[in-house]
Formats: structure tokens, sequence, C-alpha cells
């Protein structure tokens, strides 16, 4: 047995590791380093810093503002400067003949100073009514809050506080020499299915690169170890020297990867699209460590093989993405939209039946295995597992035991899961054009929103006409064409009317249109993580995120809502609405039956004109 020392360190990537978490913040040993990837600041901001002499990073923990400064210092030691740390606060160098000086945490105090003094001294460049004349450039990593608050109770820095605060709370644009970067506009994602450059992909790159695992392929242990077996699923192995056959062996497993890769990269997306949480590199870093490498040390893995009774189940990818059980933050909402959970009877049915290791079930499955070189692809490690929970099903009415139910649940989890992300097109239904995997999430129109926002444009503007008739549709209007051609506003939710009359407001005065980052998210990977219905004329504005979204989806299908969701999902619809009403409207839509539509109408004279439909 061979172990991996590699293994040890990455554990602790993960916030709640019983390892430790020493590696979650900056760069703080070699690992840490090797796998650090490049952002928008390493690759474009690095590169401008010297035509600033103030930089403002602000964020949550996590979001790689000492990671950047980090950076920033080895490049100067690099090119020949000497960094002087301060107490562990900050540094000082000269770069480029300009002289830096860098503060980790905004927030943190000295000993002797509280946090205003310090912030005073590290800020004395910038005192003063009038800008500053000097060649000095600061980096500071600090909390938004705590920017404004020091900047709202200091006196002696009016010309610093008056750019700022103008800026942060009226938009009034920054000199050239200030930049302030808001590290909560990064997404650590992009809106393409495919793999690309976005941060998610970089670190998984690094994650399971050649250099960390090689070693494990001549483990003792690898045909049973998960860890194994989750790296060897996400690896893309070069195909550099190989002759024909080989090469088309390899490729083969790379393509499997690939797909394997973008599902995993779509739950993230969808973290991303419900805006419930903002995901920082740190997070991102974290659940990506736990999922693959899990909490378990090589000789913990070792020492549970030799007892022949292993069972690692929760610990293969598919599963450890949605554990029950962990208390880590971005967990538990990944486990809000676990694809082990949802319902879709034809599909479960089939996968109930599925015995692990059985010719049908591999048909199931993306092929991951090297059919010329059987070593060097991934082993069916799972299957084991699998089969002993499969076993565990009740095989007839009287062995319907509470375990035995339990156990076939567990079963048919673990294979939606599994199906999710190595699933085949092949055998299964899908007549929308959707990605198969698709079909496995709770999320049946992901496949649209996500278009809109990698690309900007609605063709025919179906998108639009579809949002309208949903709002529509959630005031009661079932008529699709005076639905889809207004957005309807009942005037009052009386139950007992005998009349329901209704606002309408033409869909030629509304836009789709994705927001956009501000001068904050120069030098970050930006996404949009929703979409914005606007009102062209007044500038009224309805925030649609993925669940509000899927919800106005299911509403415009005839779907009725529980008063939870209600409450969940349209407290900003409401306002919207609201905001509508106090528009003036030039007709109105009057209704006794639901089916029969009367118009009226405003004159030219400021009477009125009833019509019918």
């Amino acid at each position: 047995m061979a172990f991996n020392s590699n293994l040890d360190q990455f554990l602790m990537f993960y916030s709640q590791s019983e390892a430790g978490n020493g590696l979650t913040r900056g760069l703080e040993n070699e690992l840490a380093r090797k796998t650090y990837v490049r952002t928008k600041l390493d690759n474009e901001l690095a590169d401008a810093i010297n035509h600033y002499r103030l930089v403002i990073l602000t964020g949550n923990a996590g979001d790689g503002k000492t990671a950047f400064i980090q950076k920033i210092e080895e490049l100067a030691e690099k090119l020949g400067s000497k960094v002087h740390k301060h107490n562990h606060l900050g540094s000082e160098f000269i770069l480029n003949n300009r002289k830096f000086l860098t503060l980790y945490d905004g927030s943190m105090e000295v000993e002797g100073k509280n946090n205003q003094e310090m912030l005073k001294d590290f800020f004395s460049e910038f005192a003063g009514d009038s800008a500053p004349d000097t060649n000095i450039c600061l980096i500071v990593a600090m909390n938004e809050g705590k920017l404004r608050d020091f900047l709202s109770n200091t006196v002696g820095f009016k010309w610093l506080s008056t750019v700022l605060l103008d800026h942060l709370l009226k938009g009034v644009p920054l000199p050239n020499d200030i930049a302030l970067v808001n590290l909560n506009l990064r997404s650590v994602v992009d809106a393409s299915f495919d793999q690309t450059s976005c941060l998610f992909d970089q670190v998984l790159d690094r994650y399971v690169a050649n250099e960390f695992w090689d070693a494990c392929d001549e483990c003792s242990a690898r045909s049973r170890c998960p860890v194994k077996f989750n790296v060897d699923t996400f690896r893309i192995r070069s195909t550099s020297g190989l002759n024909d056959k080989d090469k088309e062996a390899v490729d083969q497993q790379n393509s499997s990867a690939r797909k394997v890769r973008s599902r995993l990269k779509t739950i993230f997306q969808v973290l991303h699209f419900r805006k419930r949480i903002h995901v920082t590199v740190r997070d991102l870093r974290s659940i990506l460590a736990f999922t693959l490498f899990g909490k378990m040390t090589c000789k913990e893995i070792f020492k549970s093989i030799q007892t022949g009774n292993a069972d690692f189940t929760s610990q293969y990818y598919y599963n450890a993405l949605f554990n029950l059980w962990e208390k880590d933050r971005i967990l538990s909402f990944i486990r809000e939209f676990d694809v082990g959970l949802a319902a879709s009877p034809h599909i479960d049915s089939r996968l109930s039946f599925s015995r692990p290791k059985a010719a049908d079930f591999h048909r199931l499955f993306e092929p991951f295995e090297n059919s010329r070189h059987p070593t060097s692809g991934r082993l069916r490690s799972d299957e084991d597992d699998l089969l002993t929970l499969y076993k565990k099903r009740a095989q007839s009415p009287e062995e319907r035991t509470k375990e035995a139910l339990d156990a076939s649940q567990l079963y048919v989890s673990a294979l939606r899961r599994k199906l999710y992300f190595e699933g085949k097109l092949v055998g299964w239904d899908n007549m929308q054009g959707k990605p198969f995997f698709v079909d496995l999430l709770p999320y049946d129109n992901l496949t649209k929103f996500m278009g809109f926002i990698e690309t900007g444009t609605d063709p025919g503007e179906q998108l639009k006409n579809a949002i309208i008739l949903a709002i529509s549709r959630s005031e009661s209007i079932f008529d699709e064409t005076r639905g889809t051609e207004n957005i309807c506003i009942r005037t009052r939710h009386d139950p007992d009317a005998k009349v329901k009359a209704f606002f309408t407001y033409s869909s030629d005065q509304f836009v789709l249109k994705l927001p956009q980052a501000n001068s904050q998210g120069q030098y970050i990977e930006f996404l949009p993580s929703s979409i914005i219905l606007q009102h062209v004329q007044r500038g009224i504005e309805l925030e649609i995120s993925l669940d509000l979204y899927e919800m106005l989806m299911r509403i415009r299908d005839g779907y009725i809502p529980a008063a939870g969701e209600m409450r969940t999902f349209f407290l900003n619809l409401l306002m919207f609405k609201k905001q509508l009403m106090a528009t003036p409207s030039e007709q109105m839509l009057l209704t006794k039956d639901d089916y029969q539509l009367y118009n009226l109408t405003r004159t030219p004279t400021n009477g009125v004109k009833l019509s019918i439909v």
C-alpha cells in the first residue's frame, strides 16, 4: 500500500474537514499554490496595477482578496523586490519603481491601535480635502460595510470620503486612478454546458491533475478506493504519442469525463441562478474537495478495505455532493435540488429493477473503461456497494420491511444521481431538445433560462411572451391570446365578486434584458444570475431568478401554487404588479365566467367604450 500524501492535504481544502481546514485561506502551502487558478484579477488587474494609486477589494470571506494581494507580492519578488511583511497584516515593496502598501484585511486591529486608528495610518497618504499628489499605491482588502463605516465616521479624509461614498451610494464614477472591485459580483461558473476557462472548470482541472494522482495507479487498494474512482471519473487523459487504436480508447474515456464534468458544472450553475447564496472561490474549492476526496485519509480508507465489509456508497462523488449529514452551508443549498430525490416514475421504475454488474445496467451509463488497457481506465468500484444495497431490497411482498423499503429508496436515489452524471441518452424519452441529464433536475425550463443568459437574445420574443402569459395567468387570465398580448393585473381579489376586472399593459411596453456589472465588476468573472423584465417607459423592473422563472412557467402550464410557494417566490412579483398598477392603463378587461371577455377602453374624449373581445 503506497499512501498518497497529496490526499491528506487535499482534505484540508474542505471547510468541515476532520483533518483541519488549514488550506481554505490564501496560498498557505505548496499544494495551495499548485492548485491556484488564475482569475481576471490576475490576468487583467495585475497588469494594470501601476495605473492606480488605490485599489480596494471588497467581498465576502473566501473571495480571493488575500490570494490576489499575495500574487502581487510574488510578482514583486520575482522582479527582484524585497517584500517586507508587517505583522501578518500586510506588506511593503517596490514594483516598477513605485512603492506599494498592502493590507490583507481592513477589519483587523493591531496591538495598541483599534481598527479606525489602523485604517487612518494606512490611508494617511489620502488625507486632506483635495486629491493627493503621491506616487504610492495602496492595495487593501476589506468588507464594504467596514469601508463605509470608516469613511462615514472619520475626519481628515474629506476628499477620499466624498469620492468613495458618492460612488457607493450614488453611482458617481471613480477617478481613473482608483479601482473598487466588488468580488460579490464574481461567478465561479459561466452559462455554457461545455468545458470553458471559467473558475469551476479550472479548479476541477487542477484537482484531478495527473501530478497528484499518478501514484495511485500502483496502489493495491485502487480497485475499491472511492477517491481513485472519483478522480478517474473526471480526469482528461493525454493522447499524445498513442497509436490510433489506443487514442480511440482514450478519446472515449475523455468524452465520458467531459459529460460528467458538464453535469457537475450544471449543479453549480443552478446554485448560481437560484440567487440564494453567493459561492466564493473558497466555497468552490471546499465543496469540490469534499465531493472528490471525502474526509478519509489514505490510511483510513485502506484500513476500512481490510475489514472486508467496507461500504463507500456515500463517498462516491454522485452521492457525496448531496450528502444529508454534512453541515457545510453550500451543501445545504445543493441538497435542496437533489437529483436523487426528484420523482420521475418511468425512470425510477426502470432503475429499481436494474441490477449492478449486469449488461443491462452497464448500457445505462457512459463507459469509462479503457478497452485496450483496462488498468488505465476507471474501475467499476462503486458497483460492489450498489449491488450490496440492491440485494437488501424487498424481493417479494412478504419482505417489505422498513429496512428493505429504506434500502430500495436509497438504491433508487443513488442510481438517479449516478444516472444524472453518467447516464446515456439511448433508450430514454427526450422529445423537447433538452440535454438528457436536465430531465433529472427539478427544473423543467432550465435550458431556455440559461440560453437567454448565455446569448442575451430572445428569438421571436418567445421567452418574453411566455413570462408575460405566466404573469397574466397568475392573475387568473386564462385566455392565451389576451394574456400574451398584455400583462393583466386584477383590480381586486374578491372571491365573491361577480365580475372580475383587470388592468392591462401591452407587451410592447416591456423588454427582456440582463443585469449588467458596473465598474466594480470590471476585473471579475461576472455572470448575470437573473433575467429582468422591464417596463420601458416607467423603468419598473421584475427580477426573475431561476426559482421564480420555473414557478411562472408552471403557472403558465396550468399549475396552481400553494400559499407557501406564493410567499417564497412571489414577493418581488407582487411589488412589480403594485408598481405597474400605479401606471395609468388605457384599457381594462372584464369577465364574468373566465371565458367571455369584454374590453373597456378610454376614448379620446375621456369617455369609455365597452366591446366584446
